[in-house]
């Protein structure tokens, strides 16, 4: 069965009111959601276009001039008027910049703007490579250098979580292969790669079932039984006195036939031989990518 939102949720998704969305609506027929006794419930295919269009309308079209155009024309619409903004960026850094420039100056709406129109143009995968990995690393990078802020870290990553949540959301499989549990162990804070794993794992064709950052093995063992799990994905950045201790009582605790994967930037110094059950070290995410769809076919 499809997913479908109500029409609070498609509006936090999308960023517009709720009066905006009965307006769009009513006037313009710009979609046209299913109505049940839960009031109206709204499709992926709704959310998309709605994005699109809103994205048009910031740029200042009317709405009433692009609600009856199909999906095919918003994007060319957008894509063409976008290419002529930014003027055909020379690089990756060129299109992330109004992005950090809004964060530097803690201009969240701004920031929020460039992020939604480069999920608008871009394929859900290309967000994750292409915007989300490059913003952290680069936000690293200035970090490490001193010439940003922790809080302004903690705006982008805050950002991020939000929009790529989102996505995973929209674009969850109607018939997944499996379910996938993914979380951090305990004394993990960094959650950003798993946000992107959960990402791309759903658009793989895998149901993830994100748990967060900082849970303690038998949480995350108990969560992975009672949504009968065959996988556990686990994110180790950096490894903690505890880390290998979290790993195997991780490994004790699963359900017998699911298997555990492990990545991050930590990952490659731990020892997992002898966690008694199928172990498969994720060095990237193209590699996840690659066992996802192991299990998909």
């Amino acid at each position: 069965m499809d997913t479908r939102y109500p029409i609070r949720a498609v509006a936090k998704i999308t960023g517009l009111s709720l009066d905006t969305l009965r307006a769009w609506e009513r006037r313009y027929k710009a979609v046209v959601p299913e109505r049940s006794d839960r009031g109206r419930q709204y499709g992926p295919e709704h959310v998309e276009r709605l994005l699109l269009l809103n994205q048009l309308v910031q740029k200042g079209h009317a709405i009433g001039g692009i609600a009856e155009r199909s999906d095919e024309e918003l994007r060319g619409l957008l894509s063409r008027q976008s290419d002529h903004a930014v003027a055909a960026p020379a690089s990756q850094t060129d299109i992330l910049a109004p992005v950090l420039t809004a964060i530097m100056n803690f201009d969240t709406v701004r920031a929020s703007d460039e992020l939604s129109r480069l999920a608008a143009v871009l394929s859900p995968r290309d967000l994750v490579y292409d915007v989300a990995i490059p913003l952290m690393r680069e936000v690293g990078i200035r970090w490490h250098k001193g010439t940003l802020a922790i809080a302004q870290e903690h705006l982008l990553s805050q950002m991020l979580r939000t929009l790529l949540g989102n996505m995973t959301r929209l674009f969850r499989p109607s018939n997944p292969a499996i379910k996938m549990v993914l979380a951090t162990p305990a004394g993990e804070s960094h959650e950003f790669g798993m946000l992107s794993a959960a990402m791309l794992a759903s658009l793989a064709g895998v149901e993830p079932v994100y748990l967060g950052p900082n849970l303690p093995a038998r949480e995350i063992a108990d969560a992975a039984r009672i949504t009968s799990a065959k996988v556990v994905a686990l994110s180790i950045t950096f490894v903690l006195d505890t880390t290998q201790a979290e790993l195997r009582a991780l490994a004790a605790a699963m359900p017998e036939a699911a298997e555990l994967w492990v990545g991050g930037a930590g990952s490659a110094s731990l020892d997992l031989s002898g966690l008694g059950r199928k172990t498969v070290w994720i060095k990237d995410l193209p590699a996840l990518e690659s066992e996802c769809r192991r299990w998909r076919n």
